[in-house]
């Protein structure tokens, strides 16, 4: 029998949503180069990488060929300097997922360890905005992997930083990106959303998980 040990999370969509403030800056974005951009389409780009949400943006949702990937990359530069603008007026309470504090703390009480494990850039200022990082053991981001999900690379760092091995975690995303990345990294995957309902455990909000639910996800 497995026992719990560390719970590895993805940071939005899972305990913060700032994927508003994303859709905002991607839209602001659309809007200055005349290409069409709505919420559904950003919709799609949970879990993915800056450049290749552009390239997107242009030859799926607009039939343009992309610009070169200098262009491409001083694009998502300009993307993510409005979406901090929208991070610095943001407050916990505009990021906070409902349940997600007493999740943590529900962790920490019963010394199960927590690590972030999310793909983002500004995950830590996410997490500083959100008022959580006195609950968080470990935060690894994307300045700590070289390539991003699907590849396991952030979640096989993660599981280093939880000090056991995967079978003494499981991991939390709301995307399928991430839930392929969990499963290639040897993780016990649960589904946040309705976008993952493919995961080992699917759950409509973090408020509806439980220690007790994941205790027997690692065990099944």
């Amino acid at each position: 029998m497995s026992e719990l040990k560390s719970v590895i999370f993805d940071l939005d969509g899972v305990l913060v949503d700032s994927h508003f403030l994303h859709y905002k800056s991607w839209q602001r974005l659309a809007d200055e180069l005349g290409l069409n951009f709505d919420e559904k389409m950003g919709d799609t780009y949970r879990g993915m990488e800056r450049s290749e949400c552009m390239r997107i943006m242009f030859e799926e949702f607009n039939a343009q060929s992309a610009p070169p990937m200098n262009i491409i990359n001083e694009l998502t530069d300009k993307k993510n300097v409005y979406y901090l603008e929208l991070l610095n007026n943001a407050t916990a309470g505009d990021l906070l997922l409902p349940g997600s504090i007493k999740l943590l703390e529900s962790l920490r009480s019963e010394n199960i360890g927590i690590v972030i494990a999310s793909g983002s850039k500004n995950a830590k200022q996410v997490i500083r905005h959100a008022g959580f990082q006195n609950l968080v053991d470990t935060i690894i981001d994307r300045f700590d992997v070289e390539n991003t999900k699907p590849d396991p690379a952030i979640f096989l760092e993660a599981i280093k930083a939880t000090g056991f091995p995967a079978e003494n975690s499981v991991g939390i995303e709301d995307a399928l990106l991430g839930v392929e990345a969990l499963r290639a990294a040897g993780l016990k995957s649960i589904g946040v959303g309705h976008y993952v309902d493919t995961a080992d455990l699917h759950v409509e909000k973090i408020a509806d998980l439980t220690i007790e639910m994941m205790r027997k996800l690692l065990n099944k």
